[in-house]
């Protein structure tokens, strides 16, 4: 704590003109109507100091107002995740089973997670969504948008934690004068997807011009896509290869265009028999009225998994893109008293609505023989074989247990503040925020198993002899369980057995409930004048604290007697977490000369901040760049800094929460039909919870680039990083779990729970995993950043060009025992909410031509394939685990056009637009590996969008 007081002394002495990164100058952003888009300097802030994108130490890039009124997209974050150094990893289309990240954006710097990017509104924390400590940009009113800077480095010295990655800061126009806003409708060439936005701004001046008052608001809903089988690609999907052994050549998966479930129908299938085996029982499959069909196995048929046939689909059964609908408001107002006193405030309001289904699943349902619903043709087998006690069916949920979630969040903040002049050069920013957020998640629906168990195990009343009674076997001693039997041989029809459906479902609640304050004081000058210009330094004080109050009901907060969970998914326990964060940081421009026979000009940029945290203790972060002009055309930059994430309150004090995937067990090698044996494929449970011994992930930055201006309104950068994270903080996946295990990582083996043995089989079905975050991990990743932008008049207007590109050489997570997975250029998604595989190639190429009359626009973006999966068998480490081994890249056109209908004033407009993204409809590349039949972390997956709409500014 000394030394923080310290460094806040320190920092409060060496005070600098150019803004920090939170008290940057006005954003001069391109307008959707400027000619001059392309070429026009836009000031940011990616290193603490007032400069263009290309003239920063800290590789910056600007995304204007033009390029969202280009996309023309229904949320800002599909524009921003055009950009190829973000990653479209969470999106309403990419995390449709997890319901903690459904139905929002956040942003995904270099694929190292949404919790390593750093989201900022006017340069300042907004209060987090969620226990994570991260923000939905959904909750930004597009309209009140006037750029955002996107610092695609480690930015920590300057922004604190979270920017390990970098940083994306939404600029919000403060300078607007008038009315400006859009109303937009769009759906997908498949007529789903169906979307609307209308977003308004007002902005004025008032007091002589010494005060502005800015307005803003938005809604928007998005239908969603109910369904992956609304796609013909939808159930292309792998499946265990029958000819694969641990002896041969053959790949453990294959790519099928039908894949199903061998052992799980929609009406049901019987998959083994206990005390015999007569024949015409196993694979009986049970249909709507009692009747039943011997079930079709379809082709390759091995390990629960097949091609054709009348199994449940592999993925088409998912959804594909939740629904949801959002408003959002802002307002902010300011005023000068005087050239030392500018008061200001401001206050958001963001709320958002998703009502989705939940993941699908398939049980493994024992039937006594006894049953008092078996149909009549099974029944005359059983009276015929009285040895058989029981028989397994497999049967989706779907029909009667599937259940949905239903969220509703809010979260809203107020700033106030006080910025002047203090003497000569000297000013000074003090501000005060305070907020607070909501989710509220309902799983609705949830099937309750021990009411399920006993409701399917149902008899015949002995105490009605003659009368064909149904009862629950348990409400023989219990009388008063009010247990209703469930018939579940064949599809129930909507409707049918509603009393009994009702008796064994039960809402599971998980409330997140959100609290933020925190305090800036900056206060910046220029120490003394060098023979190369003034020394210019910043510094200040940062306080913030964050609390959470996560709530459940009583059902989903217990826990049976051996430890279990009464509920199907959610079962979330109560926590509640507090972080205080306190810190000191300051930043010092040096020029080492200009002018001179070395070159035109060299600077030297320093950062430093020591934070304090509550929780894990204290850290320190800096950066020192290098801006080195060569000549008016050369420039050479370089940074390299140590840059930290601390642990959340959900990795800290999470007690956990039941979730439902489908794992791919290879300790439980099964026969196919033929005998065949291959791993085992069903559902089971993983409970998630903290760990408060986590320490901050500590990172080290490098980039080096080379800015070139041959020409007027040119501009070209290329940019390497590297950067390195050790204790990284990781909650591996079920795969990754069963995987390291098989291959004889004993400490994973420890986290699955298996029963002693399944139909016969040893070891069991796993029947849960537990999921806690440790600094188990390491990341690597190291690539090049290319940016180029240049316009000129060209016939009656202006021609802009611009491109972007990213290549990632390196991105590789390291294991406790030091195991390496290479993500970069695989395409397998190895966790929703951390790093996965990436493309190693994105680009996005934008043509732009624009008059008084007329814009038209063309953007080409290319995105590499690559592996389908770097996982191996370790007993055949030099073959393919997945064939396909590789998929090829997609490359998209995005067309947009504008025309002009009328110009109200000299300024103003009214105009129509319209866009077709994917205009090619291109499909993304089917790999059917990671449960969804293509990548949808890399590609898009909905297909060609059409949008239309009226804009206008006056």
């Amino acid at each position: 704590m000394r030394a923080l007081l310290g460094t806040a002394a320190l920092s409060l002495a060496f005070v600098a003109a150019p803004a920090l990164a939170q008290e940057a100058g006005a954003t001069r952003a391109a307008a959707s109507d400027s000619a001059d888009a392309a070429a026009e300097d836009i000031i940011v802030t990616g290193s603490q100091i007032a400069r263009t994108g290309f003239d920063t130490p800290t590789p910056v890039t600007v995304v204007s107002v033009a390029d969202f009124e280009r996309v023309a997209a229904p949320n800002i974050a599909d524009a921003l995740n055009q950009m190829p150094a973000l990653k479209p990893s969470i999106t309403p289309a990419a995390t449709t089973n997890l319901s903690k990240l459904a139905g929002a954006n956040y942003l995904d710097l270099r694929g190292l997670g949404y919790l390593r990017t750093l989201t900022l509104i006017d340069g300042k924390r907004y209060v987090p969504s969620s226990p994570e400590g991260v923000v939905n940009v959904n909750i930004i009113p597009q309209a009140v948008i006037g750029s955002v800077e996107v610092v695609t480095g480690g930015a920590s010295a300057a922004y604190g934690s979270d920017a390990v990655a970098g940083v994306v800061n939404f600029r919000l126009d403060h300078k607007l004068d008038g009315v400006r806003g859009s109303a937009q409708y769009g759906l997908s060439d498949f007529g789903d997807h169906k979307n609307y936005l209308g977003s308004i701004a007002y902005g004025t001046k008032f007091g002589d011009g010494r005060g502005h008052l800015l307005l803003g608001a938005e809604i928007a809903e998005n239908k969603g896509i109910k369904r992956v089988s609304r796609r013909p690609w939808s159930n292309h999907s792998v499946i265990n290869n029958p000819a694969y052994t641990l002896t041969n050549n053959e790949p453990a998966y294959i790519l099928v265009d039908d894949a199903r479930l061998s052992e799980s129908a929609y009406g049901g299938v019987i998959n083994s028999v206990a005390g015999g085996n007569p024949a015409g029982l196993i694979g009986t499959e049970f249909l709507a009225g009692g009747q039943t069909r011997r079930f079709d196995y379809g082709t390759l048929q091995a390990g629960g998994t097949q091609n054709g046939g009348t199994g449940v689909a592999a993925t088409g059964d998912l959804v594909l893109e939740q629904p949801y609908k959002r408003w959002a408001a802002f307002g902010a107002t300011e005023f000068e008293f005087s050239p030392h006193a500018t008061a200001y405030g401001s206050f958001s309001y963001g709320q958002s609505k998703l009502r989705g289904d939940s993941i699908i699943g398939n049980d493994q349902i024992t039937i006594q023989a006894d049953n008092v619903f078996i149909p009549a043709s099974v029944r005359s087998i059983l009276n015929a074989n009285p040895g058989v006690t029981s028989f397994t069916m497999g049967r989706t949920l779907n029909d009667y247990g599937r259940g949905y979630f239903d969220q509703k969040a809010w979260s809203w903040q107020a700033i106030a503040g006080l910025r002047g002049d203090i003497a000569g050069s000297w000013s000074y920013d003090l501000s005060y925020a305070y907020g607070k957020s909501r989710n509220k998640t309902v799983f609705a629906g949830t099937r309750i198993t021990q009411a399920w168990r006993d409701a399917v195990d149902a008899i015949d009343n002995p105490n009605t002899p003659g009368v064909v009674d149904p009862i629950c076997r348990s409400t023989l001693t219990n009388p008063n369980n009010g247990c209703i039997p469930l018939n579940l041989f064949g599809p129930i029809a909507p409707g049918e057995q509603a009393a009994a459906i009702a008796k064994i479902l039960a809402p599971s609640l998980r409330d997140w409930h959100q609290v933020q304050q925190s305090a800036d004081l900056i206060v910046r000058g220029e120490l003394l004048q060098l023979p190369a210009g003034p020394l210019a330094v910043a510094g200040g004080v940062h306080w913030r604290k964050f609390t959470t109050d996560v709530r459940s009901d009583p059902l989903s907060a217990s826990r049976t007697p051996t430890g279990g969970t009464y509920l199907r998914v959610g079962n979330t326990l109560p926590f509640k977490g507090e972080e205080t964060v306190k810190e000191a940081f300051g930043e010092v421009l040096a020029p080492i000369f200009v002018d001179s026979r070395f070159g035109k000009r060299l600077e030297l940029d320093l950062a430093g901040r020591i934070t304090d945290y509550k929780t894990s203790g204290q850290v320190e972060t800096w950066k020192v760049g290098v801006n080195y002009e060569v000549n008016d055309v050369v420039r050479l930059r370089a940074t390299r800094s140590r840059d930290i994430r601390a642990p959340n309150l959900q990795e800290l004090f999470a007690k956990g929460q039941t979730l439902v995937f489908t794992v791919s067990d290879r300790a439980r090698q099964v026969p196919n039909l033929n005998g065949v044996v291959g791993p085992d494929n069903y559902t089971a449970t993983t409970t998630s919870g903290g760990n408060p011994g986590l320490k901050p992930e500590k990172a080290d930055t490098f980039t080096a680039g080379l800015v070139l201006s041959p020409a007027p309104r040119m501009r070209i950068s290329l940019d390497y990083y590297n950067i390195k994270i050790n204790g990284a903080i990781s909650t591996l996946g079920t795969g990754a779990i069963l995987d390291q295990c098989f291959n004889g990582n004993n400490a994973l083996c420890s986290l699955i729970s298996r029963e002693s043995s399944t139909n016969g089989l040893s070891p069991g079905r796993i029947t849960n995993i537990l999921l806690a975050p440790a600094n188990i991990q390491g990341i690597k990743t190291q690539g090049v950043d290319f940016e180029a932008a240049y316009s000129f008049p060209f016939a009656n207007g202006t021609l802009g060009i611009r491109q972007l590109a990213t290549y990632v050489d390196q991105l590789d997570l390291i294991g406790s025992q030091g195991e390496i997975t290479e993500l970069a250029g695989t395409t397998a998604q190895v966790a929703i909410d951390g790093p996965s595989g990436t493309s190693r190639i994105r680009t996005s190429t934008i043509l732009d031509f624009s008059n008084d009359a007329f814009r038209v626009s063309a953007t080409g973006r290319y995105v590499s394939g690559g592996r389908v999966t770097r996982d191996i068998d370790s007993d055949k480490p030099l073959v393919p685990i997945s064939d396909p081994i590789r998929v090829k890249g997609r490359f998209y056109l995005d067309l947009g056009a504008e025309v002009t209908l009328f110009r109200p004033g000299e300024d103003g407009r009214v105009a129509l637009f319209g866009s077709v993204l994917n205009a090619f409809n291109k499909m993304p590349p089917i790999t059917g590996y990671d449960e969804y039949a293509a990548p949808r972390q890399l590609f898009d997956v909905i297909g060609r969008q059409f949008t239309a709409g009226v804009r206008f500014n006056f």
